[in-house]
């Protein structure tokens, strides 16, 4: 584990930081936004089910399909659209998506509420036959919302579960509504109650998944960290503590990368970087200790330099894997981070060639991914010239969108 002093030691040497080969003028404020809600509006087009008060996970709008189980919303991708969308408002000081939002949450905290509207859809379009009707009523009968899973937006991925609470936390500072608030709670409490006798909030409730994982004990920082900030409970704050020194004590930070899980060498998917200087950067936020930004902005430099998911001319690059439909959201997540940490290093006016570093990989790729190829408006997976594969789907325009909003800067 690496130690203050040599935390500090990176901050001071400057050739740690990467050199780009190329330079890219950054795209402005106002394009940004006009990038975000186009890109927002092409999701919605594609995607955006009102029935559900949803998005499903591919094109088609295929509402017999979703009563028959065959096509559902993609769930942490959906929390991950919604964190965006408040993310932008935000920025950007407008409230285009209020509406929506609040829409996506009644109709979602007890899952399976919206089956008269789905059901009413059908019959609409002519798509309903007898067997439905009884499909539906014990559909309607399963509905408890007192149930754990599929209430408040849990279920037994406490990854999953964890994308929500932060979005949903974020949602609550920005309406100051009660009920968002309620249900981070309810996911905080969710989590907690997954953490291993061993140390670590488990993946999955799964028995084969209960090992954890660097994104959900990262992301449980974030979460513990805001609502401790939020509500001023101590709870909240002890555990963000544990849960960090936990994943010291596990060595998910390895001095180049995040594993994914106790025991794996080499793996640096790009959002386990992200999220785990996310958790640092949240401490500082909740705490005001400089400490916090010191080591999140001295991991960023090894993030940078060292665990080559940022290419040579500053576009990121997830390196591992285009393999599956989780792949495509990574780099957004880290970007999203990025920015975050770049923003709150110029707000303390403290690193700045390291918030300058970010702001970089941010601009790079942002530029990288308009030079991409979109299909049907969709923007891809992969933004570097030369791409390894090419996907276009729910997840790699929203992880654009979210590097969009990520490269808004605030006013200074």
């Amino acid at each position: 584990m690496i130690t203050r002093a040599r935390f500090l030691q990176l901050l001071s040497a400057s050739a740690f930081l990467p050199v780009f080969s190329r330079a890219n003028e950054k795209t402005g404020k106002q394009e940004l936004a006009k990038l975000f809600r186009e890109g927002m509006a092409k999701i919605d087009e594609i995607f955006w089910v009102p029935e559900i008060a949803n998005w499903l996970d591919r094109p088609g709008k295929d509402l017999r399909g979703h009563f028959d189980g065959s096509i559902n919303p993609p769930w942490w991708s959906c929390a991950n659209a919604v964190e965006a969308m408040v993310d932008y408002m935000d920025l950007t000081g407008t409230d285009i998506y209020d509406a929506r939002l609040r829409e996506l949450h009644a109709g979602n905290v007890l899952r399976g509420s919206r089956l008269p509207e789905i059901a009413a859809g059908l019959k609409k379009a002519g798509k309903w036959a007898n067997q439905d009707e009884e499909k539906l009523r014990r559909r309607m009968k399963r509905l408890d919302p007192k149930r754990v899973h599929d209430t408040e937006f849990r279920n037994e991925y406490l990854d999953d579960s964890a994308w929500w609470g932060i979005a949903w936390l974020k949602f609550h500072e920005r309406t100051k509504d009660p009920r968002y608030l309620r249900t981070a709670r309810a996911i905080h409490e969710h989590m907690a109650n997954n953490w291993r006798k061993e140390g670590g909030v488990s993946w999955a409730e799964d028995a084969d998944k209960r090992d954890p994982n660097a994104i959900t004990n990262s992301l449980f920082v974030v979460l513990s960290a805001r609502l401790f900030r939020v509500t001023k409970q101590q709870a909240f704050l002890d555990w963000a503590l544990k849960t960090l020194a936990w994943e010291k004590e596990a060595k998910l930070y390895d001095g180049s990368g995040i594993v994914d899980r106790p025991g794996h060498v080499g793996d640096y998917w790009t959002y386990n970087q992200g999220a785990y200087v996310g958790g640092l950067e949240a401490l500082h936020a909740a705490t005001g200790k400089s400490e916090y930004l010191d080591e999140a902005a001295a991991v960023a430099v090894t993030i940078l330099s060292k665990t080559g998911v940022v290419r040579e001319d500053g576009v990121l690059y997830e390196k591992l894997s285009t393999d599956g439909w989780d792949v495509g959201m990574f780099k957004g997540i880290c970007c999203r981070y990025f920015g975050i940490l770049a923003k709150s290093l110029r707000r303390k006016n403290a690193h700045l060639e390291v918030a300058e570093g970010l702001e970089k990989v941010l601009s790079s790729s942002v530029a990288a991914i308009l030079k991409s190829r979109p299909e049907e408006g969709l923007y891809p997976l992969e933004w570097q010239e030369a791409p390894r594969a090419e996907i276009h789907n729910f997840n790699t325009q929203l992880s654009a969108l979210i590097t969009f909003a990520a490269a808004i800067p605030i006013e200074s």
